[in-house]
């Protein structure tokens, strides 16, 4: 498994990976030369994730954190909260997920699944919540052709921009939203009365 995570980043030279199998030396390892993010797997052998990544940001309090679980992350997702865990990967998760996800945080940014707002409702009981997600104009205009079903291209027409502009709009509206498809995109802003 950590050489499958390593072998996913290494077509992507602006981002440089060490790996470590031991648990237990990392936190020497950090001391003398620390990261950026920490991708660690919750289950380990010697010492569980949870605790390491504890242990990472007791030494680093600028570190990154996302953990990587086999198990449904939604049993994680309080550790967002308790612990200021920055993300959380299931071991399923696309490479293109997983690289966007590191990237995202890479650049200051939370990255949560969907269905952590529902958590979030759950744990707060918190009825018609507002999240502190802010879109510029172009990217409400953009979220409104989406959900009227216009094309790439046809969005690109309306806003008098070349297509792929278009389409590295919609690669960051996505990333901000953490959505993977036109739909969920749509189903979120809906959620969250950003339409």
């Amino acid at each position: 498994m950590l050489e499958g995570t390593k072998n996913l980043f290494q077509e992507n030279e602006d981002i440089i990976i060490d790996t470590e199998s031991d648990a237990t030396s990392v936190i020497q390892r950090i001391k003398t030369k620390p990261y950026d993010i920490y991708l660690i797997d919750i289950n380990m052998p010697l010492e569980n994730g949870i605790n390491l990544a504890r242990h990472i940001k007791s030494i680093q309090s600028n570190a990154s954190v996302i953990l990587y679980t086999g198990d449904d992350i939604t049993d994680y997702y309080h550790l967002i909260l308790e612990r200021k865990i920055e993300g959380i990967l299931a071991k399923t998760a696309s490479k293109e997920q997983i690289i966007r996800t590191v990237r995202a945080i890479a650049n200051g940014e939370i990255v949560l699944p969907q269905n952590f707002l529902d958590f979030l409702d759950d744990k707060f009981q918190l009825q018609n919540a507002k999240f502190d997600i802010h879109l510029n104009e172009k990217e409400k205009k953009i979220l409104r052709l989406i959900a009227e079903g216009h094309t790439n291209k046809a969005i690109a027409i309306e806003l008098n921009i070349p297509q792929r502009t278009t389409e590295r709009y919609l690669t960051q509206l996505f990333s901000l939203l953490n959505v993977d498809s036109r739909t969920e995109a749509v189903n979120l802003a809906e959620k969250m009365n950003l339409l």
